[in-house]
């Protein structure tokens, strides 16, 4: 390979070779790949009005103790000074950064521990089915977890506030952040960045909030609190039920205990998010219906949403070659994982890929299980989504820094 090769064509050339592996010529078979078990949305559930009330609840409250921190260093032109105090704070071993105002100080001081409730032989099952299946869920959270995370109105408006109108590479490489601090073999340990990562994506946010009310027009009556509770409970439910559900899609059938282990582990990784403990609750059977409550009631996919995920697949694409030959593919890998319905409501267009996707996928996940074709590591998995992560953000790597403006102030 050429020194002179940018990472942009790096990460083209293994995407190209990762799309021919799995859509090659040879693949010919059309059948769709139907078995498993439905997503957990599948049936639209009848929410009782507890259940509208309490949700309605989760609408209107954020995250206040970060809230509050956050607000307080903004109100004193500190948020440029906690962002460069964080710029070497990576790793669980390391002590809160001096230089922070106190009370962020003190507020971060807190996120370094795990919930009460956290079973620490759950998640140490949840982390193996993690690591086993890093692959697939890795997978998933790209070209499943990613587009869906727009059907929900109101966080789209937040997202939409702070990247812009056209599309989410910075925030989609922030994502991955988060997956691929995860996919580590010791996530809590001092070598690893759970603790770190989900504090410094909690300051974000905040920071996002902060902004929409100060730089933006958010609408409270409308949308209740920017990136609320429902909000996070919306997507932890992606990350989690969903995609438990959806696994079966990448030859993936987790057992009953693996499922609710996986669910634990994504449960305590809300929590640090800064996750009410009412609103994700306790045990998968039980998510499962909330998450449908949320879709019932909240989900909806707007023009603006439908626009933002075609951008963000089209920018994909085009890493691994002209659009004209890498977008149809992709925009088939996409429906296939979110399914018809959602494909639609995104008015994703269908092509002939559409036929033959689903079988490749099914396929090539049966021939890396069975040992017919070569099954990364988790270590290289996270190696892949730090390569896309780089690319998603122009070829810097992406840092998760609080925004100091939203879009079009800067």
């Amino acid at each position: 390979m050429s020194s002179n090769m940018t990472r942009r064509q790096i990460i083209g050339t293994a995407a190209v070779a990762g799309a021919t592996a799995l859509l090659g010529s040879g693949t010919t078979a059309s059948a769709r790949v139907t078995s498993g078990p439905g997503p957990s949305r599948a049936t639209a559930a009848e929410v009782d009005a507890q259940e509208k009330a309490h949700l309605e609840g989760l609408k209107q409250i954020a995250d206040p103790p970060c809230d509050e921190a956050i607000a307080d260093a903004f109100r004193r032109g500190q948020g440029a000074a906690v962002n460069e105090a964080l710029k070497g704070w990576k790793t669980n071993g390391q002590a809160v950064p001096d230089g922070l105002p106190a009370q962020l100080h003190d507020f971060l001081q807190t996120t370094r521990q795990l919930p009460s409730w956290a079973e620490p032989e759950l998640m140490t099952g949840g982390l193996r089915f993690a690591l086993a299946h890093a692959q697939q869920i890795s997978f998933a959270a790209v070209l499943d977890v990613t587009p869906e995370r727009m059907r929900y109105p109101a966080a789209a408006a937040a997202v939409f506030g702070i990247e812009g109108p056209h599309d989410n590479k910075k925030g989609f490489a922030k994502a991955l952040r988060g997956v691929g601090d995860m996919l580590h073999k010791d996530p809590y340990g001092p070598s690893g960045a759970g603790f770190v990562t989900t504090a410094r994506i909690r300051l974000a946010h905040s920071a996002v909030r902060y902004l929409l009310h100060t730089e933006g027009d958010w609408e409270m009556v409308k949308w209740g609190a920017p990136l609320s509770q429902l909000d996070m409970l919306a997507e932890g439910n992606l990350f989690a039920s969903y995609l438990i559900d959806h696994l079966y899609k990448l030859n993936v059938h987790p057992g009953e205990q693996e499922a609710e282990q996986y669910f634990h582990s994504c449960r305590v990784f809300g929590h640090l998010l800064g996750m009410s403990e009412d609103g994700m609750p306790a045990t998968l059977a039980a998510a499962r219906k909330r998450a449908a409550a949320v879709d019932t009631l909240h989900a909806r996919v707007t023009p603006q949403s439908a626009k933002y995920v075609k951008a963000t697949i089209e920018y994909f694409s085009s890493l691994a070659g002209p659009k004209e030959m890498t977008v149809p593919p992709a925009t088939a890998l996409v429906r296939y994982m979110i399914g018809d319905k959602d494909a639609d409501a995104f008015s994703l267009a269908r092509s002939t890929w559409d036929e033959v996707v689903p079988t490749a996928v099914h396929g090539f996940f049966t021939g890396t299980q069975a040992g017919g074709l070569p099954t990364p590591s988790a270590t290289m998995t996270r190696l892949a989504i730090q390569m896309v992560r780089y690319a998603m953000n122009d070829g810097k790597e992406i840092d998760l820094t609080m925004p100091l403006h939203l879009h079009g102030h800067r």
